[in-house]
């Protein structure tokens, strides 16, 4: 077991729901049916891309706007806990700008801001960056989260956000 992260691209409309009963958000993403919505799992990566890109673990990363890449700017019912608290979730403009950002960094960018040490310090989850490969795998996940934004932002849409 672990905390896995889920990014959902969805319509204005559709996060306007959600804001309007956050029930309509777990049926749709614990449902069993297939869903229409594009979205990304990115595994465990979720605490290392935010070091990545703020120099510190989700908990102490709050305050810096890159973190909303993973943790979004707002929960969508406080009171709905998913797994790991409430889904998070980015307004269509938030997509863009991050996206912006982002879209910027490379992976020679990615490799500076790699510090396995600092992350053990910091208890970044999960817990494994003295292992060899464990920049490949935040890479990977990370050259994901650039595409999956650029898409979102490309369609003018929402991201709702699940760790769990």
């Amino acid at each position: 077991m672990g905390m896995y992260c889920t990014l959902r691209r969805v319509t204005l409309d559709k996060l306007e729901s959600y804001l309007e009963d956050s029930h309509k958000l777990e049926q749709d993403f614990f449902s069993n049916e297939v869903t229409q919505a594009p979205s990304l799992d990115i595994d465990k990566s979720w605490d290392g891309i935010i070091f990545l890109l703020t120099g510190s673990s989700f908990e102490n990363a709050v305050e810096n706007k890159m973190s909303h890449v993973i943790l979004g700017s707002a929960s969508v019912d406080e009171n709905q806990d998913l797994g790991y608290g409430p889904a998070r979730y980015l307004l269509p403009e938030e997509v863009k700008s991050l996206n912006e950002k982002i879209k910027a960094i490379g992976i020679e960018d990615l490799k500076l801001r790699f510090n396995p040490q600092e992350m053990k310090e910091q208890s970044v989850y999960p817990d494994i960056w003295d292992e060899q490969n464990s920049f490949d795998y935040l890479e990977e996940y990370f050259v994901k989260l650039q595409s999956f934004f650029q898409h979102a932002s490309w369609a003018n849409e929402a991201i709702v956000i699940i760790i769990n």
